[in-house]
C-alpha cells in the first residue's frame, strides 16, 4: 500500500518542519512494511496555504497513492482542492486525522466546526478523531459517524523509555530537595495558558516547588524531563487527545491537567494522575499539592499499554483501516 501524508510543515525544530507525533505515526506505518511519504504544507493562512496546491496536486498525480492521510482539517481542506483539480483514474482514497477539540468560544470557532460536519459528511472518505468528546462535538447522524473512526495516537515505547529519576535529575542538574513541575509546551501558545501554569505553582507558596517550561527540545531531552521531574502539569484550555499526557504517562510521571480531551479516560484509576473538577488556579493548586505529597512514579506506562496505546497497536489499526476503505 502506497500512503501520502499530508501536515503542516511550520514547526520550528523538527525534520521538515512536520509535528513529531505525524513522524511518529509515519515511522510506525514503515516498521509494518508500508511505503509512506511526507508532503509538508508551509505556510500561514489561506494565502500560504494555497502556494503549496500546485506542487502537492503534482505529488498525487506522480505518486499513484492508494491513500492521501491529511493531518489537520485546514491540510485536508487543501488536499481536497488538489483531488478535485485531477483527472485520476483511480482517486486515492482520503483519510483525515482531526487533532484537536472545538471550544467554540468564538464565531470562529462555529464556523470551522459547521465546515468540518460538511467536509466529514460528504467530502472525506474516513474521519479520524482523537477522544469522545471531539466526536460528540461533531453532531453526526447514525449514517455519517459509521465513516468516523476514534483512534488516539500511540506513543513509541522505544522512544520513551524509562531513566531511573536520580540519573536524569543529575543530569539535567536539578537541585536535590527542590521539586520540579514541568510544562511541556511553548508558553507563548495561547491555548495552553502558561500564565495559569505559572498561577498554579505559586498558589502553592512554596519556594522549594518550581516550574519548568519544556519545548524546542528532542525527545531525548523530552523523556529525561519526563523521567527527572515530580508531576507533568497540563493547563490548556482545548485539546483533542493531547500526547505529552501519555508521554508522561510512559515515564510514570504523575500529573496534573485540565479536564480536556481524553484526559479522564487516559487517567481513570491511575493513582498519582489528577484531573481537576475546576478550571482554575486554586482548584489545579489543590490537585498540584496531591499529586506533589504523591512523591513516587505512577503505573501510567502499564495503563497506556492496557490501553493499546503504542505506536505499534496504533499503527495495526490505521491499516486496517486503511485496507477496508
Amino acid at each position: 500500500m502506497k500512503i501520502l501524508f499530508i501536515s503542516s510543515g511550520n514547526k520550528i525544530g523538527t525534520n521538515n518542519g512536520v509535528s513529531s507525533f505525524v513522524r511518529s505515526q509515519m515511522d510506525s506505518l514503515i516498521k509494518q512494511g508500508e511505503q509512506v511519504d511526507l508532503f509538508p504544507v508551509v505556510g500561514h493562512g489561506i494565502r500560504g496555504y494555497l502556494k503549496n496546491l500546485k506542487s502537492l496536486r503534482q505529488q498525487i498525480k506522480q505518486g499513484n497513492y492508494d491513500i492521501v492521510h491529511a493531518h489537520y482539517s485546514t491540510c485536508a481542506w487543501l488536499t481536497e482542492l488538489a483531488l478535485c483539480c485531477l483527472s485520476l483514474k483511480k482517486r486515492p482514497k482520503l483519510v483525515v486525522s482531526i487533532l484537536g477539540s472545538f471550544p467554540c468560544i468564538s464565531n470562529k470557532g462555529k464556523l470551522k466546526r459547521r465546515f468540518v460536519n460538511f467536509s466529514v459528511s460528504h467530502l472525506w472518505d474516513k474521519t479520524i478523531v482523537k477522544s469522545r468528546r471531539t466526536l460528540k462535538q461533531l453532531l453526526l447522524n447514525d449514517k455519517v459517524e459509521q465513516s468516523v473512526l476514534l483512534l488516539p495516537n500511540g506513543v513509541n515505547l522505544e522512544q520513551f523509555t524509562i531513566v531511573p529519576q536520580q540519573k536524569a535529575r543529575q543530569e539535567l542538574a536539578f537541585e536535590k530537595d527542590m521539586k520540579y513541575v514541568i510544562f511541556v509546551s511553548n508558553p507563548n501558545r495561547v491555548e495552553k495558558r502558561w500564565s495559569l501554569a505559572e498561577n498554579v505553582v505559586q498558589a502553592l507558596n512554596d519556594e522549594q516547588t518550581v516550574l519548568v517550561p519544556v519545548f524546542n527540545r528532542s525527545h531525548n531531552e523530552v523523556v529525561k524531563f519526563m523521567c527527572a521531574a515530580d508531576v507533568l502539569l497540563l493547563t490548556s484550555f482545548s485539546e483533542g487527545s493531547p500526547n505529552v499526557i501519555k508521554e508522561a504517562m510512559a515515564c510514570n510521571l504523575p500529573i496534573v491537567t485540565t479536564d480536556v480531551g481524553d484526559v479522564h479516560e487516559r487517567l481513570d484509576n491511575l493513582e498519582g494522575c489528577f484531573v481537576a473538577e475546576e478550571d482554575s488556579a486554586q482548584k489545579l493548586a489543590e490537585c498540584l499539592k496531591q499529586a506533589l505529597a504523591f512523591s513516587g512514579r505512577t503505573n501510567g506506562r502499564e495503563a497506556l499499554i492496557e490501553q493499546g496505546l503504542t505506536t505499534q497497536l496504533v499503527a495495526k489499526k490505521l491499516i486496517s483501516t486503511y485496507i477496508n476503505l
